[in-house]
């Protein structure tokens, strides 16, 4: 026995891990192909593939181009799968011991050949596999060996070309052809010797046999026969069957219908594996194409569900998980199996029955139902869609006939068309996965924000206020009037920052909810700037404030409470950020189009980078902003208010150190001659 020559990758074969697949083929020159095969069934078990290939390839093996070692071992190489040779019987024995001894979950074989100058494995290998696998107590199966010689071979005559039409069609349009061939034979008699005619009923002996089958081209040799004994051999009018020209004549005749109708068959056949191949090609193309330009999870179930009833001419259902549930390799495949329901059609309905078995095949990763072995008495074909390392959806497949399902045919491409939508499918989960994971991760950290602004913001005013009180409760009598009112006015300011704060939150929880609806009213922006600085004159007492509002402004619709807010919290952002003693500008213009608000302070000014962000939530707390306080929550509830308005806010700022501008744009609206005469 020669010695078992190994790749690196042969590892396995001696510390096996389960499950596996064992794939034994002979040399073949679509060895890439039956490998293929063998790596998705193997991919469908979630097992790994070790492939056992004969070595040394017979002759005919040799001219029809099958590939040697090396690259018997570079095809098994490029489907990850583990790859051993072998010269003869006592080599695959050993071989099949080692590989058997763990239980593989499949064993794929290669198919038996006939003749000598056949492709497949000789009998007294096929012999050993299958006794081996019997013996081990695993299932073995023949692999599919695809057609590798582009010359037709010599096969039984087809009988019937095409089952489709009544059986009497192929009869009645050969003898039509055959009195044809007759009446050409009649107009040639006066020219040409008829026993040199007999040539002429072959054409319709050709064209029965090229048509029809075996069967119709055997009716036209009997029928070309009898007519040209009967007319046109003496004596005339008169059957001489067994006349030695007579039988030598039906031989030929026969045998170029034999010749023929094999010939056809072989093309028939050809031209209708082509045409499946493109089917198949086209309908892979199709969806790829649907897949690629879909954007949304439902848009891609729609492409998958609609290529499979064009192809199948079926109704065709999509079960996924529930988008609740958990996916990917850490969700349980139990808790996921559980939530399967109806993606797509969401109008189509399954019984109870129904949605068990599409659990079963979900779970098993099998397909079932109509034509299967597995509950073969559901009136639905499941199909599940799986990708390299899990099971993402089922198809159900209904109205569809038990023999389509157990076609060759029709396993290769739904095969395949559930691989390409398995992949896409995964795409979506995935995608769905991430979205998740960034909503929580965003959610996370405003959670952390609020609490880092309730925990510091909220906390500083309510310990000024504890202390402020309990010095007043326990030393109230020993102090001065005047240390008194400082204590108060202490206790008064931080309530009314506390107040502020619990404001801000609760006018953010109703601007994202929808909640906040301002109350549209016509106002003079001179009194809204006015009343807004007497409410603020506390926090700007320690600051210059310049007020420039332009003459004639028009009137402003907007809601004087909220807009009052909007300035006050933008005059107490400008007096936080800027400066004591600085000046605070406050200047408003108006055109025909917009009426333009702006504050300006002299603090420490915005990065440019950073001018669009200032107005997210908590921006400040989640850039750790401590050195002033607040919740970060101001400038995006002047946005919220200001764009409920029908208008715009931006901040802008030539940099650190240059202090900051916020400006407001309203719409000019005109009021009509009733409103003005109210006002």
């Amino acid at each position: 026995m020669e010695k078992q020559s190994r790749t690196p990758m042969d590892a396995s074969v001696v510390e096996h891990r389960d499950p596996r697949v064992v794939a034994i083929f002979s040399p073949h020159p679509d060895l890439i192909d039956q490998v293929r095969e063998a790596s998705w069934a193997a991919r469908e078990r979630r097992a790994q593939l070790h492939v056992i290939v004969r070595r040394d390839g017979h002759v005919f093996e040799k001219l029809q181009g099958a590939p040697d070692e090396t690259a018997i071992r570079a095809i098994a190489a490029r489907y990850r799968a583990t790859c051993e040779t072998y010269s003869g019987i006592g080599d695959l024995n050993a071989l099949l011991d080692a590989a058997y001894r763990d239980t593989p979950t499949l064993v794929i074989h290669g198919p038996v050949r006939r003749m000598p100058w056949n492709l497949g494995l000789s009998g007294a290998e096929f012999d050993t596999i299958t006794s081996a696998a019997k013996a081990a107590g695993i299932s073995a199966v023949t692999g599919q060996n695809p057609p590798h010689d582009p010359h037709i071979k010599w096969t039984l005559p087809a009988w019937r070309l095409d089952r489709r039409r009544p059986w009497f069609h192929d009869y009645v349009l050969s003898a039509f052809a055959v009195s044809l061939a007759a009446i050409l034979v009649k107009w040639l008699d006066v020219i040409v010797p008829p026993e040199s005619l007999a040539a002429v009923f072959l054409t319709a002996i050709a064209y029965s046999a090229s048509a029809y089958g075996f069967a119709a081209a055997l009716f036209a040799s009997i029928f070309s026969v009898a007519i040209y004994d009967f007319f046109f051999l003496d004596p005339r009018f008169s059957l001489s069957i067994g006349e030695p020209q007579t039988v030598l004549l039906f031989l030929v005749f026969v045998v170029v219908a034999a010749i023929t109708s094999n010939l056809a068959g072989g093309f028939r056949a050809q031209a209708r594996r082509a045409e499946r191949q493109a089917t198949e090609a086209r309908a892979l193309f199709e969806l790829t194409r649907d897949i690629a330009v879909a954007k949304e999870r439902l848009e891609i179930f729609e492409a998958i569900v609609r290529r499979i009833e064009d192809v199948f001419d079926t109704t065709c259902i999509l079960l996924a998980p529930d988008k609740s549930a958990p996916a990917g390799r850490g969700g349980g495949l139990k808790a996921r199996t559980a939530s399967l329901q109806i993606e797509y059609p969401r109008d189509s309905s399954l019984s109870r029955d129904e949605i068990e078995a599409a659990r079963t095949a979900f779970l098993s990763g099998k397909p079932l139902g109509r034509g299967t072995d597995i509950q073969p008495g559901i009136d639905l074909y499941f199909h599940p869609l799986m990708t390299s390392d899990e099971t993402v959806a089922v198809l159900a497949l209904r109205n569809i006939s038990p023999d389509t399902v157990r076609a060759p045919e029709f396993r290769a491409l739904i095969g395949s068309i559930c691989r390409i939508a398995g992949i896409a499918v995964e795409r979506t989960l995935r995608a769905r996965e991430l979205e998740n994971a960034r909503v929580l991760s965003q959610t996370e950290g405003l959670r952390s924000a609020l609490l880092s602004s309730i925990s510091h913001d909220f906390g500083t005013p309510l310990a000024s206020i504890i202390g402020s009180a309990s010095s007043l409760i326990s030393y109230g009598k020993t102090y001065t009037p005047e240390v008194t009112h400082d204590l108060l006015q202490t206790i008064m300011e931080e309530a009314e920052r506390l107040n502020r704060f619990v404001k801000n939150v609760l006018q953010m929880n109703k601007l994202e909810s929808g909640v906040m609806v301002p109350q549209m009213q016509w106002a003079d922006v001179g009194d809204l700037i006015s009343t807004a600085l007497d409410a603020s004159h506390r926090r700007l007492q320690n600051h210059e404030v310049y007020v420039d509002v332009g003459d004639r402004l028009p009137l402003a619709q907007v809601d004087f409470v909220l807009m009052e807010t909007v300035i006050i919290n933008l005059l107490d952002n400008a007096a936080k950020y800027a400066p004591a003693e600085s000046a605070i500008q406050l200047k408003a213009r108006a055109d025909d189009a917009e009426i333009t608000i702006d504050i300006a302070d002299q603090g420490r000014g915005i990065a440019p980078e950073e001018l669009g962000a200032v107005f997210d939530k908590f921006y400040r707390a989640k850039h750790r902003d401590r050195t002033v306080p607040g919740t970060g929550l101001g400038l995006a509830i002047c946005k919220g208010i200001v764009e409920a308005h029908g208008g715009t806010v931006e901040a802008l700022s030539e940099g650190l150190g240059h202090g900051t501008t916020i400006r407001i744009r309203l719409p000019v609206r005109t009021p009509d001659a009733a409103v003005m005469a109210e006002i």
